[in-house]
Order: C-alpha cells, then structure tokens, then sequence
C-alpha cells in the first residue's frame, strides 16, 4: 500500500510540474534525505591582479613628459642695471677751504625765544647748516613732567646732497625720519647697465 501511495504521489507531481517557490520548506528540492546540495552558481572567481599600469599614458600630443632636474636659468640676454652716483656737475661752493678752518663761517639768521614752558629757535649758517625746533612743557607740576619738541636739521654734504632730519621728540621718544635731496652740487643717481 506504501510503495502505491509513493507511485500515485510522483505521478501527481509529474502531471502538475514543479511548485511554485513559495518561501516554505520543500524537501524535494533538496533530494531524498532534504540536505542542501549546493552548486557552483554566483560563487566568486577569483581573477589575479586584473589592473595593469600604464607609464605616462598621456603625451599631450608632444610626447612624453621629462622632468628638467636643472635648476632655472634666466635668459643670458636679459640686460642688467644697478644704480650708480654719476659725478657733481658743479663743484660745491659749501665745502671750499675756509669754512672749516680758524672759525670762518658765519651766521646768516638766529633767532630765539624761551618762556618758563615753551621754547623756540631758528638758525642758519653761511655753509646751508640750517636748523629750527618749537618745544612745549607736558603735564607740569607732575611725575610725568618732560618737554615735547618738533623740528628739524639739515646740511650740504660733502657728496653735494641735502640731508634734513625732520623730528619729534616727547614721551614716546625721539622719531627722526631722514631724507637726501638733491642739491645742484650733487651727483644723480642714474641706472648704470651691467652687462
């Protein structure tokens, strides 16, 4: 009776076909004892080093690209200037002889005037020595007691430039700033090539 249900069984499922997979658990799928039997469907293959690198696959249309170790080098023709003081071109009427010797040179102006908190002066020499200050007295009567000035100096050179110093001097010291002007007696200061 066993063996004619098992019969009558496989044919009904030869005449319907397979059943639709239907998330249960079907142990003909799996054969006679309902083990898994697995198969080589979707496994992984593995392929060695499948990348291959290519040196400089780009040439820009100009060949390949080569690095220049040399350091850069500037054109040999490029021209070359440095600043130079050409000569007076006038002699200097300020540094003649006698100027510096026996006390002969002269005071063409001098003025001044002092108060008991402010003062002023103003000179110039024969030889251009020309100088002037006005000064203040700060916070009388206190610790922080000093005196504020402002002024200048400025002489010819033996060189035939003007050099002034324009200065402030109070509580947050002395400040000069210098210049250097030309004089007629002075050189110029022109661009000399070098190459």
């Amino acid at each position: 009776m066993n063996s004619f249900v098992l019969a009558l069984a496989l044919c009904v499922c030869a005449a319907t076909g397979s059943p639709i997979e239907d998330g249960k658990w079907n142990p003909y799928n799996y054969g006679d004892t309902g083990k898994y039997i697995p198969t080589d469907e979707g496994k992984y293959i593995h392929v060695p080093n499948p990348y291959l690198h290519i040196d400089n696959p780009y040439d820009g249309g100009f060949g390949p690209y080569a690095h220049d170790y040399e350091p850069y080098v500037e054109a040999a023709s490029q021209d070359v200037y440095r600043h130079v003081l050409s000569a007076p071109q006038e002699y200097n009427p300020y540094y003649k002889d006698g100027y510096y010797k026996n006390n002969g040179i002269k005071i063409l102006k001098q003025k001044h005037h002092y108060d008991e908190d402010k003062y002023d002066f103003v000179f110039e020499t024969e030889n251009k020595i020309r100088a002037k200050e006005n000064a203040v007295l700060k916070n009388a009567n206190t610790l922080d007691e000093g005196i504020a000035s402002k002024g200048f100096y400025e002489y010819i050179g033996p060189d035939g430039f003007m050099y002034r110093v324009d200065y402030t001097a109070d509580e947050n010291g002395f400040r000069p700033k210098l210049r250097r002007l030309e004089t007629p007696y002075s050189g110029k200061w022109v661009l000399e090539k070098v190459n």
